[in-house]
């Protein structure tokens, strides 16, 4: 089978696919023959090495992805060969045409999903979830800000907010057509950063009340004017620091106890890689129930094929793409 395994870290250029075994059936797992692969952008600092201290080559990629259950271990129970299911592995290994996965890394699908949306939706919609049911505790009528709102976890936040009954939404996006999309998608306003403050949207929508809940991606200065943003009460949820390159520890502003306990409010961090969600009970459960209860859909970017894999990550890299970035694979 082909399989991406790294050499070196870098740039987009240093990944390639290879010839590689198939891989070996769990005693009680499964292999997984590959349709689609979600890309995250945690991936693009992993390829660059930076995304853990201890990082070294050969690197496995790939967090989720999505494909047809091609073995099953002698003791693997809750799935069959022949269902269309979801892979999610937080020690990487989905950048391949098959995929070996043991319980809690294979995980039932919503309804009607296409394999492209089922890799789209697992991290990136548990992270959304996770940051607003059991970080935010949000209910309905609250208001919401969500950073880098035309992305991954920025378009499923605004789907779920809103189907939460969450209201105002802002969003912010770097286009007026990532703009567009974000308020097509159910935002009160969506904010161009490149050209215009969040903070006085906030300003405006909630009369000067400042936000219930914030979802938080970018790090330095945008963490920064989010914690401003924040009304009473108000809770910021830190999912990742996507402007910061290098010692994170170096360039994220301290936040002083003080501070909270002054303006009465909270900030926590959501990491799903470490949390391993598919094991929370009623995480995943609750999750699908909910989007199959509200006909919810994740937004798919651009596709690329499984030979594209570098004008994937280029695209995922640039920003410039909005919703899930997608690496279709051909049925061998």
């Amino acid at each position: 089978m082909k399989k991406v395994v790294l050499q070196e870290f870098g740039g987009p250029e240093v990944l390639h696919w290879v010839d590689y075994p198939d891989p070996i059936c769990p005693e009680d797992g499964w292999v997984v023959e590959t349709r689609a692969i979600g890309l995250n952008f945690a991936e693009v600092v992993e390829r660059r090495g930076q995304y853990r201290r201890d990082q070294k080559t050969p690197y496995e990629m790939g967090k989720e992805a999505s494909g047809i259950i091609c073995e099953k271990g002698p003791s693997a129970e809750g799935f069959e060969v022949g269902d269309a299911v979801i892979v999610v592995k937080f020690n990487n290994g989905c950048y391949g045409e098959k995929i070996s996965a043991v319980p809690g890394q294979v995980l039932l699908p919503p309804e009607g999903f296409s394999f492209a949306e089922m890799s789209s939706f697992a991290n990136t919609w548990a992270t959304a979830w996770l940051a607003l049911e059991e970080m935010g505790r949000v209910r309905p009528g609250e208001s919401a800000l969500i950073q880098a709102a035309a992305g991954g976890v920025g378009t499923a936040a605004v789907l779920l907010a809103r189907s939460l009954g969450m209201a105002p939404i802002i969003g912010t996006a770097g286009t007026h057509e990532k703009c567009r999309l974000v308020e097509s998608l159910g935002a009160s306003r969506c904010v161009d950063y490149t050209s215009e403050d969040f903070r006085g949207t906030v300003t405006e929508i909630t009369k000067g009340r400042g936000v219930d809940w914030c979802l938080e991606s970018v790090g330095g200065e945008v963490y920064e004017r989010s914690l401003e943003s924040l009304g009473p009460t108000g809770r910021l949820v830190l999912i990742g620091f996507s402007s910061l390159s290098g010692d994170y520890s170096e360039q994220i502003p301290r936040l002083h106890p003080l501070t909270l306990f002054h303006r009465s409010i909270s900030v926590s961090g959501l990491n799903v890689d470490k949390l391993d969600y598919p094991t929370l009970e009623g995480c995943w459960d609750s999750l699908v129930k909910h989007v199959n209860h509200h006909g919810l859909r994740p937004v798919i970017g651009p596709s690329f094929s499984f030979s594209d894999i570098v004008a994937a990550h280029t695209a995922l890299e640039s920003r410039n793409s909005t919703g899930k970035v997608v690496l279709e694979v051909d049925a061998s």
